[in-house]
């Protein structure tokens, strides 16, 4: 086990069923979290679970589309029935999107914008009376925004737009709560190793081995990032360590964002492969 830094606290992670936020989860539960583990994939959410408990851990999986209000109230209260409270909200669901702005449907702009944007929304909304309960014990919210708020690129359009939007919801709900001892920031990730990656080497019709090679000549520190590297910085910021941390921006990308001409490289590698 770990340094026990969330020893008891309740902890509601979405899209906690696979990569990066499977990754909180396990982190989380490691420091002594109780974690509910939030997706609309209910077998490999269960998996989740099954993999936190065999380690000693505390975990609970309960269905939620972050997309609508009804099941936010019901996970919120699932957590606060079985763990008789909340305090801390990580909004990590997400999906990745790549069209043309000209190529694009409002359903697929609508789409991307309620799964990455309403669902931080809806997340603040139920979770934060929920956590204000604890009093000036508080708690935190973690929003997981992305690095491309920097770097944005062709056909990123609804994906920089809702993530650029959870970078703001974050600022503004950092001053609504502060008064409430609620801690809300935001984490930038870089370039991640997860099962999401696996279409990127598709919509490049390249090798995961080539693609996570060239990846790598992206980032200052010469390698794609791992889940644990965004659960660590989720740790710190859910921790007491970071009681007088609220409304700041943490960008765990290796170095990424600095090294922009990379990104060059890979928009021409993307028309190419559009044909």
């Amino acid at each position: 086990m770990g340094k026990q830094r969330l020893l008891n606290k309740a902890c509601i992670i979405t899209g906690s069923a696979g990569g990066i936020g499977k990754g909180i989860a396990e982190v989380l539960a490691e420091e002594g979290a109780q974690v509910i583990v939030a997706d609309v994939q209910e077998d490999k959410g269960r998996e989740t679970v099954s993999a936190i408990k065999s380690r000693g851990g505390n975990a609970l999986f309960v269905k939620l589309d972050v997309t609508d209000e009804a099941s936010w109230g019901a996970v919120v209260d699932s957590a606060v029935k079985n763990f008789g409270k909340l305090d801390v909200l990580v909004n990590n669901a997400g999906i990745a999107f790549s069209k043309f702005i000209v190529d694009m449907s409002v359903q697929e702009w609508r789409k991307v914008l309620a799964v990455n944007l309403d669902s931080v929304f809806l997340g603040i909304k139920h979770a934060a009376p929920a956590i204000k309960k604890n009093g000036t014990k508080g708690g935190a919210i973690v929003n997981i925004s992305s690095n491309y708020v920097f770097v944005p690129g062709k056909m990123q359009a609804a994906y920089c737009a809702s993530k650029s939007g959870v970078a703001s919801v974050t600022r503004v709900a950092a001053i609504e709560l502060a008064q409430d001892n609620i801690r809300v920031n935001t984490i930038y990730p870089g370039f991640i190793d997860t099962p999401m990656f696996d279409s990127v080497c598709s919509k490049f019709k390249k090798s995961k081995e080539e693609m996570l090679a060239i990846m790598a000549r992206g980032v200052l520190l010469g390698r794609v990032g791992k889940p644990v590297d965004i659960a660590n910085a989720v740790l710190y910021l859910a921790s007491d360590d970071a009681q007088f941390v609220t409304g700041t921006e943490l960008t765990v990308d290796g170095g990424e964002t600095i090294k922009r001409t990379f990104y060059d490289d890979l928009e021409k590698m993307a028309m190419e492969a559009a044909g």
